[in-house]
């Protein structure tokens, strides 16, 4: 049992525009945060739990039916912890695409990884279709029209004005929570004490909102896999890095960073070159990988698996010898 001497939420970033009536309403492009605050706080810098896929913060709350997430194993170490719905998705108003149809996530987009977890016995259950465990998770899913970039500069708004709110904190991203992760870090580094990628979309998708010296449009050249991948949906993700001279990220490099990696082969294979892209540019990088800490068979959900508090002591580990 956690003690709480806080539970609430904020509103990040909410506008007034005009209405087509004449009345006042809200641009609709605010950002809801839940956060959660430990009596025994022992940290002094709370966590920002960045969501993957089209979900919401509740992923971190485990994967449904009572299990532990993420979340609570951060408060039970003493820290307050500060959950996202990115813009445009779980809590928030959807965003205005100019009329495009809103296409909803398919439940093979993540099947694969689900039963890679369940055919290591991490994923309780059978992480296919029929799964109720997916269904869970697939319930959190909020369509976006297909093909859509992630509004990478309003992530960069709303993160910056998260920390703005709540002070110096640490980023932990997963998945496609990535992009939004790297732009909060640019957009107020003096407010980034640190960065964990949870096998996050790579720098390289936020690119546009990145701030490098010197600047310019970048020119990006293919890392080639290191072992063979069905990449199926993941092929468009770039596994790139900048042609040589490459230039600085001036705010990200900073701060410091790891990359935490699963057994999961897509996943790994993205991260590792999202590692190579960002010391390359001057950041400095910790590759946290699983298997070198003695823990198999984890896939790219490894927040939700049963050694899922297992595997965020890696990510605890490495904070506690950085973050001061």
């Amino acid at each position: 049992m956690i003690a709480l001497a806080e539970h609430s939420f904020l509103w990040v970033g909410v506008e007034r525009v005009p209405g087509p009536d004449g009345t006042t309403v809200t641009a609709g492009e605010h950002m809801y945060v839940e956060y959660f605050v430990p009596q025994e706080r022992t940290k002094p810098h709370p966590v920002i739990l960045v969501h993957g896929g089209n979900g919401q913060g509740m992923a971190f709350l485990g994967p449904g039916g009572g299990e532990p997430g993420w979340a609570h194993h951060l408060l039970a170490e003493g820290y307050a912890v500060y959950l996202v719905d990115r813009p445009g998705l779980g809590r928030n108003p959807p965003l205005a695409y100019d009329g495009q149809a809103v296409a909803s996530v398919p439940y093979e987009a993540v099947t694969r990884e689900f039963m890679f977890g369940a055919e290591t016995g991490r994923w309780k259950g059978t992480g296919d279709i029929g799964d109720p465990r997916v269904d869970q998770f697939m319930a959190q899913q909020r369509g976006t029209p297909a093909g859509e970039p992630q509004p990478v500069e309003l992530y960069k708004r709303r993160g910056g004005e998260l920390l703005e709110a709540i002070g110096p904190a640490i980023l932990i991203m997963h998945s496609a929570g990535g992009p939004f992760g790297w732009v909060t870090a640019d957009a107020r580094p003096d407010l980034v004490k640190a960065i964990v990628s949870v096998e996050a979309l790579p720098p390289a998708m936020a690119a546009s909102q990145l701030t490098f010296d010197p600047p310019g449009e970048l020119d990006l050249v293919a890392v080639p896999d290191e072992r063979d991948v069905e990449w199926g949906p993941l092929g468009g993700v770039p596994r790139v890095v900048q042609a040589d001279p490459p230039r600085r990220l001036a705010n990200l490099s900073q701060i410091p960073i790891a990359c935490l990696n699963s057994d999961d082969p897509r996943f790994s294979e993205i991260n590792r070159v999202a590692a190579e892209f960002l010391r390359q540019a001057g950041c400095s990088v910790d590759d946290l990988v699983l298997a070198e800490h003695g823990i198999h068979g984890n896939s790219h959900f490894m927040t939700l698996e049963e050694n899922s508090r297992e595997v965020l002591g890696v990510a605890l580990g490495w904070l506690e010898e950085h973050v001061t």
